[in-house]
């Protein structure tokens, strides 16, 4: 079952009102098990089919549960899945209190709903519009409940691959940062994590508009764009090959002539492990190739296939070195 007030959090994170020391609980629940995963898919589901565009509707939520309940029941019913139900249930009941008891303490303020992407994890989100946005590991998703007012906004921390649904009256924009992504119908990929020096885009499909403060470009299929953070400039790339940027909503993590420092993020991210390199020689190896659903194991077979390149392993730490 959950954790004492774990669902409050939960609650406070679906909603946007949890604070960075909340949210770094959630996800150290989320990590504890895969049934706490499992939980929490179940979680965001409910919480999502709750919202309605204009209204809370407890209703849709409650004919989902009893749906899921009734199909359990056809099948032979495991004690942990009716503590699991049982679990989901309580945090049903208390979801039209708490959103009503915040509606009444101040009606004019919005309330959003917020996606987490554990790392390790893809997950995938489906829009009030329709729109369809793939996560990646370690990433968020943020929107207004008013989704489909003026404009469909979304906010994204991490890296995120976006299939928008054309509506020419009701623009579709994603706030990365320093960066605005607006666009009317199209596929493209965001990545947009806090951590790194740049905000990259690529567009598969469509046409969209990248914004910044100091400048304003228009992409076409097959470009990259790459805002720099620190001088606040955007460079444009012409690719030949988009699938290195999009495959990771595949489960292919697909990488062209890259160093192993510039894969230090993505393999830590994908793994859920921590990286570290005791010199710059190994640092700097260079690698093409793809990984697909391997474990980390398997990934680190293929690295050190390499005669100079080796590694250690301590818990949830790789160390990567240069064979002599």
């Amino acid at each position: 079952m959950l954790e004492e007030n774990i669902h409050n959090l939960i609650i406070r994170l679906f909603s946007g009102e949890a604070t960075t020391k909340e949210k770094a609980s959630v996800q150290h629940w989320i990590n504890g098990s895969d049934e706490n995963r499992e939980m929490y898919a179940d979680l965001q589901e409910i919480w999502l089919a709750t919202g309605d565009q204009n209204e809370y509707n407890t209703e849709k939520a409650i004919l989902k549960f009893k749906d899921e309940i009734h199909q359990e029941q056809k099948k032979n019913f495991r004690i942990g899945e009716v503590l699991k139900y049982a679990a989901i249930a309580v945090l049903l009941i208390s979801l039209p209190f708490i959103y009503f008891l915040g509606k009444q303490q101040n009606v004019s303020e919005p309330t959003f709903t917020t996606i987490t992407c554990a790392l390790g994890d893809k997950s995938t989100v489906t829009l009030p519009d329709g729109s369809l946005v793939y996560l990646n590991s370690g990433s968020e998703l943020r929107f207004n409940n008013n989704f489909q007012q003026e404009y469909r906004e979304v906010e994204i921390e991490g890296e995120a691959y976006f299939k928008v649904e054309k509506n020419k009256e009701v623009p579709f924009r994603v706030e990365a940062g320093a960066v605005t992504v607006e666009v009317l119908g199209t596929e493209f990929n965001l990545k947009a994590y806090p951590e790194e020096n740049t905000i990259s885009t690529t567009l598969v499909e469509g046409s969209v508009q990248i914004s910044s403060t100091s400048q304003q470009a228009i992409m076409k299929p097959n470009q990259k764009i790459v805002f720099d953070k620190e001088s606040n400039k955007m460079t444009l790339h012409n690719l030949k090959d988009v699938d290195p940027e999009t495959e990771w909503k595949e489960g292919r993590l697909v990488f062209r002539n890259e160093s192993l420092g510039d894969l230090e993020l993505k393999l830590e991210r994908w793994f859920d492990v921590d990286i570290e390199f005791s010199d710059n020689e190994v640092k700097s190896r260079r690698f093409t190739g793809i990984l697909e659903r391997e474990s980390i194991l398997e990934a680190l077979a293929y690295f050190s296939i390499s005669d100079k390149v080796g590694y250690n392993i301590n818990n949830n730490e790789i160390t990567f070195y240069t064979k002599n």
